[in-house]
């Protein structure tokens, strides 16, 4: 009999299969006691690429002898038709809920392939583009003089997850995220610069567990003063005290994973999000 704590993961699409994978990956991480291996098939976009994938699922039933989960993004009836027929357990995601949305709308779905990774509207990549290159820009405090064109700035000590919370608002929601590291001058002096005091209202301060940024340090300068736990416990402390300072109120990004960061910074601030963003 199949061990029942281990399971084969299919994520297949006809397009890149990040639908697919991040919906999956979501719906599974309720299941924390089962050991999960994934494998991505993006692309499969033929009747020739879908009896493959076919025989591969298959294959992979009869060698862990349990039926693998395959969750598809797979809109186009030929190529559904085949993998349903595969010895696996088969989530589509779009099929139920097409069909609904067809019947609330009186209309029918097209069901044709990629549209829902195509460029909707180029004002929607626009902004997009505009917030990832301000984002670059404004990364890690490379330029102050134009951070108050920002939408919100995020504060922290280094290494505190500031950079891709800020290149993720950019480039799902269009967001023009700055961020700024706390650093030694800051400490040194007790206080932050003026152009941060000056926009303290899209301020967005960070706090993290010292063992947690010990970890992450090390991967990036092991055995260094820089990752030692004692320079993140002193560091974390003396932000800490900048933020009571200024009456900061910071976030405790431990164990957030960005999306969840994102979303706590777009409610806290009260973000206006473009829907020609939301693609």
């Amino acid at each position: 009999m199949a061990d029942s704590k281990q399971r084969t993961v299919f994520f297949v699409s006809e397009s890149t299969g990040i639908t697919a994978e991040t919906l999956g990956h979501s719906l599974l991480s309720q299941f924390p006691h089962i050991d999960f291996t994934y494998h991505q098939r993006p692309f499969v976009d033929s009747v020739e690429k879908a009896n493959n994938l076919f025989d591969e699922i298959n294959q992979v039933a009869k060698d862990k002898r349990y039926k693998p989960l395959v969750f598809a993004t797979m809109p186009e009836y030929k190529i559904n038709r085949i993998l349903q027929k595969a010895n696996c357990y088969y989530y589509e995601v779009f099929e139920s809920i097409l069909d609904r949305i067809g019947k609330d709308l009186h209309t029918d779905p097209k069901r044709e392939s990629g549209l829902s990774h195509g460029l909707i509207n180029e004002k929607s990549y626009d902004a997009r583009i505009d917030a990832l290159n301000f984002t670059l820009k404004h990364d890690d405090a490379m330029v102050l003089k134009t951070l108050g064109e920002s939408d919100v700035i995020i504060i922290g000590v280094s290494r505190s997850g500031k950079t891709p919370t800020s290149l993720y608002l950019a480039l799902k929601f269009g967001i023009k995220a700055a961020n700024y590291p706390i650093t030694d001058d800051d400490f040194d002096k007790e206080e932050l610069p003026q152009v941060l005091l000056d926009n303290r209202h899209k301020l967005f301060a960070t706090s993290i567990k010292a063992k947690r940024l010990h970890q992450i340090r090390e991967k990036r300068r092991p055995n260094s003063q820089y990752s030692s736990l004692e320079t993140c416990k002193s560091e974390i402390k003396k932000a800490q005290k900048l933020y009571e300072k200024y009456g900061l109120k910071p976030m405790d990004v431990t164990s957030q994973s960005i999306e969840e960061l994102a979303a706590q910074i777009v409610r806290k601030l009260n973000l206006k999000i473009s829907k020609d963003t939301l693609i």
